[in-house]
């Protein structure tokens, strides 16, 4: 009973906030879903379901994208995909199941380190996409590097959104595309993904749709905030877990 409440209302609170902000689907479901399913399985899964849920919001967003400032992020990010492919495919379960949280918990807390050596990372637009392209089709992280960038780089709140709405549809596609070119299908989640993906694609719109009537600071922060607390937790029950089972 549980399981069959907790996934809908977890996917349905991420694509609110993907509807929203325009970032952070796939970070928060993943996170989830990878304690009912194996990560290999569910990454590819929650990637092809953000590019679905995706469609709308690319429709209203596509022509207030500011291309020019993600030209250099997207042909980085094209570099880093395939590196990510391959840490999905090569590393065991264990490993997979640490990676995906403290590679998010680290980038989310990048911002809060007051180092010039982190200033620089933040502000570099090759160094993010090469990340923000590994991570996402690795542990589909949500891209959190090109998201801290983009506060960085003196865009409006709506322009910001509108821009990481589009880059990550397009990083989305490649990273499915090039799932689909490997393993020759596409994955989606075990227990009723079409009813899953409705709900998710509601939460998406809802969350639209109140950005596009009022702007609240507080929720693009929560989003943040979530990330922490989340990886921290999924961390610490990756960490804990050999000790568990022996």
């Amino acid at each position: 009973m549980f399981i069959s409440v907790s996934i809908p209302l977890v996917l349905f609170i991420a694509a609110f906030i993907r509807g929203y902000t325009g970032f952070g689907f796939s970070a928060i479901a993943i996170l989830v879903l990878t304690l009912y399913y194996p990560v290999a399985e569910t990454v590819p899964a929650v990637l092809l379901m953000d590019l679905l849920i995706s469609l709308p919001l690319v429709a209203k967003s596509w022509d207030n994208t500011d291309f020019h400032a993600l030209r250099r992020i997207l042909l980085a990010t094209m570099a880093g995909i395939p590196v990510g492919l391959a840490l999905l495919h090569w590393l065991p379960e264990p490993s997979l199941q640490l990676l995906v949280p403290a590679t998010i918990l680290a980038m989310a807390l990048l911002p809060k380190l007051n180092l010039t050596l982190a200033q620089k990372a933040i502000a570099s637009p090759v160094l993010c996409g090469v990340m923000s392209g590994w991570t996402t089709s690795a542990v589909s992280s949500g891209g959190a590097p090109v998201v801290i960038h983009l506060r960085y780089s003196g865009l409006s709140a709506g322009k910001q959104r509108d821009t990481l709405i589009c880059y990550f549809f397009l990083t989305t596609c490649m990273a499915v595309g090039l799932g689909y070119g490997l393993n020759k299908s596409f994955s989606l989640i075990p227990d009723a993904p079409v009813a899953l993906l409705a709900i998710s694609l509601i939460g998406v719109l809802i969350g639209q749709h109140l950005f596009i009537r009022r702007h609240i600071a507080a929720i693009q922060h929560g989003a943040y905030y979530l990330l922490i607390s989340l990886s921290g937790w999924m961390l610490l029950h990756a960490a804990c877990q050999p000790w568990l089972l022996g």
